[in-house]
């Protein structure tokens, strides 16, 4: 089965409503983690990111490649999808 993308998002966020509303446009599967939430907070600890949004790419073993800038974010969007 193939793991999804991750999504570290923050409540009022303007820049993670426009990743979130990229992705739908893209019609990409994503999981949202809110930082407040275990599954955001799991990310923050074991990829000590500080940053929202995050997005969080699969890689082997159960791993992620995470992108913290906003513009590469978008980058990555535009250029996969």
């Amino acid at each position: 089965m193939e793991r999804e993308l991750k999504l570290l998002t923050t409540y009022n966020c303007a820049k993670c409503k426009q990743v979130k509303q990229a992705l739908k446009l893209a019609g990409v599967n994503y999981i949202e983690c809110p930082a407040d939430d275990k599954s955001g907070i799991d990310l923050v600890v074991k990829y000590r990111v500080m940053t929202a949004p995050t997005l969080f790419i699969p890689e082997a073993d159960d791993e992620y490649i995470c992108i913290t800038n906003f513009d590469e974010i978008m980058d990555y969007i535009n250029d996969m999808f």
